[in-house]
């Protein structure tokens, strides 16, 4: 089956085109050792082992021509390899491995197998992500020479630093923000060093009792509020 979920297209900035795409993926997979199975079932003298016996003849040679750069046409397509990459002159060579110069692999299905295949095709719609919903991924601590750490321990003062995704929020709301709550009550932070879509850094006040704290940011990007956890609790020390 394929399964398709509607997604925000990032590339689209102008509101006035389609702001959504489709993306697929498949449910299943057909292994090699199940076709030769399948291609046995199907009103043939030869077996499994002899399917499997052509499989590896014919990888050697495929793999063979596609390394000579050529285009191999197989009985339902073509398959070619695809070089991709930049540079910064006209002048400049593309050196497999170097920076983003890497290889890829195109197929292309013949005529009548993909007709058959959109004739024939299964496939069912997946509820879609919330769109602009806040996620928490990692939460560390900044230490003095601003690398991060993981020792979730900090006291006042100290920057701790939230990684996650759609993390901005409006600070002039009240109900948005970056919350610290234990048995003692839910706590706002007021003082940040930097608040970004995928990072947010802010300051363990003064105010802030010592103790175990779990963490949270509301978010609000339509008319409903999101509310982002993590697992992960800060000491407070």
């Amino acid at each position: 089956m394929l399964n398709i979920k509607t997604t925000k297209n990032v590339l689209v900035t102008d509101e006035s085109k389609d702001g959504f795409c489709f993306r697929s993926s498949c449910s299943q997979a057909l292994k090699t050792a199940k076709l030769a199975k399948e291609m046995a079932d199907w009103n043939s003298s030869f077996t499994e082992a002899d399917y499997l016996g052509m499989f590896s003849v014919m990888e050697t040679i495929v793999v063979k021509y596609l390394a000579k750069g050529y285009s191999v046409e197989l009985p339902f397509g073509t398959l070619r390899a695809n070089a991709t990459g930049t540079c910064a002159n006209i002048q400049d060579g593309f050196t497999l491995g170097t920076g983003n110069h890497t290889l890829g692999f195109l197929f292309t299905a013949s005529a009548a197998a993909a007709a058959s295949v959109k004739e024939k095709l299964e496939y069912k719609q997946i509820p879609p992500d919330i769109t602009g919903e806040a996620k928490i991924y990692r939460v560390t601590v900044l230490k003095g020479d601003a690398s991060e750490s993981t020792e979730l321990s900090a006291s006042e003062g100290k920057i701790l630093r939230i990684h996650g995704r759609n993390l901005s929020f409006n600070m002039e709301d009240a109900e948005q923000g970056v919350f610290l709550e234990n048995e003692n009550g839910l706590s706002r932070m007021e003082n940040y060093a930097r608040r970004g879509t995928n990072i947010v850094d802010f300051t363990v006040p003064a105010s802030l009792a010592a103790g175990s704290y779990s963490i949270s940011i509301v978010t609000k990007p339509g008319n409903k509020y999101f509310t982002a956890n993590i697992d992960s609790e800060i000491t407070v020390a």
